[in-house]
């Protein structure tokens, strides 16, 4: 009688391990994807980050 139970966990596993994993990828990039936007908005508040770089917002090129 183990083996029967045994046995169905196995195939219940076979059976979903392509959802899990790719539940778990999914996962893994959010958690990714969240912890690069913490970085960068980390970076833009800094205090020593230079005001004013490069060219204003808008349009850029011939004016006329």
């Amino acid at each position: 009688m183990e083996s029967t139970g045994s046995g169905v966990v196995i195939l219940l596993l076979v059976l979903f391990a392509p959802a899990l994993s790719s539940v778990l990828q999914s996962i893994a990039f959010r958690n990714r994807a969240a912890g690069k936007a913490e970085m960068m908005r980390a970076k833009s508040n800094t205090p020593d980050a230079p005001a004013g770089k490069g060219r204003p917002a808008g349009k850029g090129g011939r004016r006329g």
